[in-house]
């Protein structure tokens, strides 16, 4: 079973190594399966290419007409055997599609794979299922580029993208629940008019004032963000996820 693997990795290089247009500096994209014109394979290569110098990860794009096996197995035989991802923690991305099963996978490594989690592996599968399903491979393959950039991005500046977004999600939500809600409980006031003295409010004789303070409620605080350097996109250690499903 290694050995079969080893001959559909080395297959895979010497297929895409020939194509024309792909960066001879660096491969990241395995098209074995021909899903992608030379067009495509040329801008796909460029944007990955982009996205992986930015963060310092190899973001990397595969395709396989015949799986040898699982679908976990392969993308995991084709991330180490051919050595790939960054440095000393092997930092990178891998999105593999099997054709003979049509399933895909997405492996995140190192710093990467604590940047997308299962989480961001599950939001890109959703994003990216409706276009392999539909065939478009190139569409399907530059949304996952520019998600793994966005998840990258927000990482290294220590604000996770999911949760960005899924704040601010909750906070429209928030904000349109609490509106309704003073609507409808200005809509019951109708007979409370505005009176320009608090001395109507008060029974007459029944308050007495003997001591007054100025007692002040708010304060202007203005913060600015102080760089780290823990800002860096480059870490040691990290984690590895697997994810992905059917097509």
């Amino acid at each position: 079973m290694k050995r079969t693997i080893i001959s559909i990795l080395l297959a895979l290089a010497v297929c895409l190594s020939l194509a024309a247009g792909v960066s001879a500096a660096e491969q990241l994209v395995f098209d074995e399966a021909n899903l992608l014109t030379e067009q495509e394979a040329q801008e796909l290569t460029a944007l990955l290419q982009q996205v992986s110098s930015t963060h310092n990860a190899q973001i990397l794009v595969g395709t396989v007409a015949d799986t040898q096996g699982s679908a976990d197995h392969m993308v995991e035989a084709l991330y180490d055997d051919m050595g790939f991802g960054y440095g000393a923690s092997r930092d990178g991305v891998l999105l593999l599609v099997c054709m003979d099963v049509r399933e895909y996978r997405i492996l995140s490594n190192g710093f990467a794979g604590d940047a997308i989690g299962m989480s961001e592996i599950d939001a890109i599968s959703e994003a990216i299922v409706s276009d392999l399903s539909g065939g478009d491979y190139a569409g399907a393959f530059e949304t996952f580029a520019r998600r793994c950039d966005d998840y990258l991005e927000g990482y290294r500046n220590g604000f996770p993208f999911a949760f960005g977004t899924n704040l601010l999600i909750a906070l429209a939500i928030g904000l349109a629940a609490g509106l309704v809600t003073v609507l409808v409980m200005k809509s019951q006031l109708k007979s409370v008019r505005r009176q320009d003295q608090a001395n109507v409010y008060v029974r007459p004789g029944s308050m007495q004032l003997t001591v007054s303070h100025d007692l002040f409620l708010y304060r202007d605080v203005s913060r600015r963000k102080r760089e780290t350097s823990s800002s860096s996109g480059s870490r040691s250690g990290g984690s590895r996820n697997i994810g992905g499903g059917s097509f």
